[in-house]
């Protein structure tokens, strides 16, 4: 499968149920996040959603060529495993701004002074 085709891939079919439960879940956690400190953070967060997102756009040419070469493009459910890979990297990554900014600056002396 080409780079430039990358959106042609296929998804495994999933349940209406489970994708909705899946929703729920998403929005409860959101909804409980906003009682447990997000709103107190919310420049942090929305900093690092974008940078990571940013990154992870800037990012998948990269690892559409890699998966290229390595022939997991070649097959509908190596495309799915590169978006796989690609949703965690970037989870992973915006988690990592986050506690760097929440934990770390201020521990090493680095937060904005309020």
């Amino acid at each position: 499968m080409p780079s430039e085709h990358i959106v042609n891939f296929a998804w495994p079919e999933v349940s209406s149920t489970l994708s909705v439960a899946a929703l729920v879940l998403a929005l409860a956690v959101f909804v409980f996040g906003l009682f447990s400190g997000v709103r107190a953070n919310k420049v942090r967060i929305v900093f690092a959603v974008i940078l990571a997102a940013l990154i992870g756009w800037f990012t998948m040419p990269l690892a559409v060529k890699a998966a290229e070469t390595m022939h997991i493009l070649s097959t509908k459910a190596g495309g799915m495993i590169l978006v796989t890979a690609m949703m965690v990297f970037v989870a992973v990554i915006a988690t990592s701004i986050y506690e760097i900014i929440t934990v770390t600056f201020p521990d090493i002396g680095m937060a904005s002074k309020k």
